[in-house]
């Protein structure tokens, strides 16, 4: 489960990251394609925001996963 989490974190984090990168500069990052579809016209800076935030807590998240692992 730890796996998945921080895998899904970096894809959230990479996500909000490439969005603001967008933004700012109008270049696309063509590794994250999917997020092209996940922005709305005018709210492209909140959503990268947002899916920082939420890659973060996943991202803590896992790392709770992980210390209350089976003990043996």
């Amino acid at each position: 489960m730890k796996g998945f989490l921080g895998f899904l974190s970096f894809v959230l984090v990479a996500g909000g990251v490439q969005g603001l990168v967008h933004e700012f500069s109008g270049t696309w990052i063509p590794v994250m394609g999917f997020t092209r579809h996940v922005y709305v016209d005018g709210y492209e800076i909140y959503i990268g925001i947002a899916l920082l935030a939420l890659g973060a807590a996943v991202a803590v998240a896992a790392g709770r996963a992980g210390e209350a692992g089976p003990k043996g």
